[in-house]
């Protein structure tokens, strides 16, 4: 993370506490100055529309993957990649998740994302070294931050399937190959 990241992680947590204190502000301040809020939010994605229709899709998808910048693309619906593609990637992301578990679309069904979990080798379908809350909640978090747009995540969760060993009988690692024309 670099001290711009810092920074402005710093001012994201400043507008989210100033958001939350207008709460309680008394009822005509608040509607008024969530108005203003909205108003100001609504010129800056009209915007921001503007100067994505002046980039190509690379520009735009290059811009979107930005942390920053790719969560105001969101905020606005103006990401150049659609929500499947978002969660796939946020996925893939976290690559295992502990004891062996990987996760994975399944199906997007409107605002329903069924992610298929493959649980690692430990039998449990939990994980080794992880809590199945702990992956769970990761996944989870990892879908709704790459498409806002999902409201319910489902889990299903499949044991990966054992392979047996390979079996080599003893007499086939004694025996030599036959060869045309000579004995044995």
């Amino acid at each position: 993370m670099t001290s711009d990241d810092s920074a402005v992680r710093g001012q994201v947590a400043q507008v989210e506490r100033l958001l939350t204190g207008l709460d309680d502000l008394p009822d005509p301040a608040r509607a008024q100055a969530l108005d203003a809020v909205h108003a100001l939010v609504t010129l800056y994605g009209a915007c921001l529309a503007r100067v994505l229709r002046h980039t190509d899709g690379d520009t735009a998808r290059a811009l979107a993957g930005d942390e920053l910048v790719g969560h105001l693309l969101l905020v606005h619906d103006l990401h150049p990649d659609p929500p499947a593609i978002r969660i796939r990637r946020a996925l893939a992301r976290l690559g295992d998740l502990g004891g062996g578990e990987r996760a994975g679309l399944d199906a997007l069904d409107g605002a329903t994302a069924r992610v298929r979990v493959r649980a690692g080798g430990c039998g449990s379908g939990s994980g080794c070294g992880s809590s199945s809350e702990a992956w769970q909640a990761a996944v989870e978090a990892a879908v709704t931050a790459a498409a806002p747009e999902v409201e319910r995540v489902e889990l299903v969760t499949e044991a990966a399937t054992a392979r047996k060993p390979a079996l080599i009988p003893v007499a086939a690692l004694t025996r030599r190959p036959a060869l045309e024309g000579h004995p044995r």
